[in-house]
């Protein structure tokens, strides 16, 4: 399963538990309790790279609402679900996650955002994200990994 696909399964996990209003470890536990008993056959199969977004994400989580709460104008309960969970996956994978490239982490976030969110959403997360991250909106080039958090 590609990176996206992975993704757009830990939002999914994400989206869940925010709208259950329980924490993300339980609903990730039930979703792979569901998928080893096998009773739910259209859920896929969690990657590891899913996995490892939503412990992220939970284990990060007041850090990352604290800094999407200092780079929006927004109040983060006002949001909505899955733009909520897009910019906490965003935000993981630009600060916690494994190496890489912030833009491309920006924008794996403005594509899941493209699919499930309407144009005001996907301008929106992409603003914060770049906000958050210190890079101008448009700007090209691999970025710091290790940058200064903007909270």
């Amino acid at each position: 399963m590609s990176r996206f696909a992975a993704r757009m399964e830990a939002l999914s996990v994400l989206y869940e538990a925010d709208e259950r209003d329980e924490s993300i470890e339980s609903a990730l536990q039930e979703r792979l309790k569901l998928q080893e008993e096998g009773v739910v056959k259209d859920l896929r199969i969690l990657p590891e790279y899913s996995r490892e977004i939503v412990r992220g994400v939970a284990a990060h989580k007041e850090e990352i609402d604290r800094i999407i709460r200092a780079n929006s104008t927004w109040k983060l309960e006002r949001m909505g679900v899955v733009d909520r969970n897009i910019l906490r996956i965003g935000i993981w994978e630009c600060f916690y996650g494994q190496p890489g490239s912030v833009g491309a982490y920006i924008n794996e976030s403005v594509k899941l955002a493209k699919i499930y969110c309407d144009g005001k959403s996907v301008n929106f997360i992409y603003g914060v994200l770049c906000a958050a991250s210190g890079r101008n909106k448009g700007e090209k080039g691999e970025g710091p990994k290790s940058i200064e958090l903007k909270v």
